[in-house]
């Protein structure tokens, strides 16, 4: 059978598109995926151990079954942060074990994935509410530099959308569920071409009194940061770009990007 893959960050650069296709003998798994992939499409292998693979829009472990029907997706380590070890892949850390039902109409909830500019304040007056005492805020801005990296003149960052939407929707429920004094949740997340100063990330998390709230707000970043597939380029002042989390794997970059 013939399988159709969706690549994303920097795996796009390995094969020049965004999607590829792998013939696999019936029945196949997530491993015999995974060999094929080594096999077929040889510029992808020596970034597959770090690399998750989605089966219609959930990690999926080695022994899940591949179907022609299946919606297939590599994942390489996501965006994350300078706090992530890089010989790991990230994407599934914490992650729910089974599916998430929020308490009915408890917390007003954003979430989502858009171009820049965040709609902060929007976002912010749509979790508010008269029983709300603080609301704890963690706004990500682009700066000018990464910890080994100087000249930093903006950031690019992809996402697989359909997936991105479906885990903020979860992450938010989980919070909701695992924080039962927060009243109000946002949890947005901009994609596309940013430049320095600009904002990449808002997590709010709203309740009645501040120590709950920033409860919330940093179990909330924390799990947006280690879970959702998001990715991220940086952009230097020379023409070059990097892949955060793939640097030191990725050929060498072109000088236009």
């Amino acid at each position: 059978m013939q399988v159709e893959v969706r690549l994303f960050g920097g795996l796009t650069e390995r094969t020049g598109g965004n999607r590829i296709e792998v013939a696999l003998t019936e029945p196949a798994t997530v491993t015999d995926l995974r060999l094929a992939l080594a096999e077929q499409h040889p510029s992808l292998g020596p970034l597959l151990h770090r690399v998750k693979v989605a089966v219609d829009l959930e990690v999926a472990d080695d022994e899940v079954a591949v179907t022609p029907d299946s919606e297939l997706a590599l994942l390489p380590p996501v965006a994350g942060g300078a706090d992530d070890d890089p010989g790991e892949p990230a994407g599934t850390e914490g992650a729910a074990t089974g599916p998430i039902q929020p308490p009915a109409t408890r917390a007003r909830i954003v979430t989502g994935i858009s171009s820049p500019p965040l709609d902060v304040a929007g976002a912010l007056g749509t979790i508010a509410g008269p029983e709300i005492g603080g609301t704890a805020i963690f706004l990500g801005t682009v700066r000018d530099h990464a910890p080994d990296l100087d000249g930093v003149i903006g950031l690019d960052y992809s996402t697989y959308p359909e997936m991105a939407e479906k885990v903020l929707a979860q992450i938010a429920a989980e919070i909701e569920r695992d924080h039962l004094d927060v009243t109000g949740i946002a949890l947005l997340h901009a994609v596309g071409e940013l430049d320095v100063q600009d904002h990449t990330i808002l997590i709010a998390c709203a309740a009645a009194h501040r120590g709950p709230a920033f409860d919330a707000c940093r179990d909330a970043l924390e799990r947006v940061k280690d879970r959702v597939p998001v990715w991220k380029r940086e952009r230097t002042a020379d023409g070059e770009h990097r892949w955060v989390g793939l640097h030191g794997t990725e050929p060498a970059s072109p000088s236009e990007t």
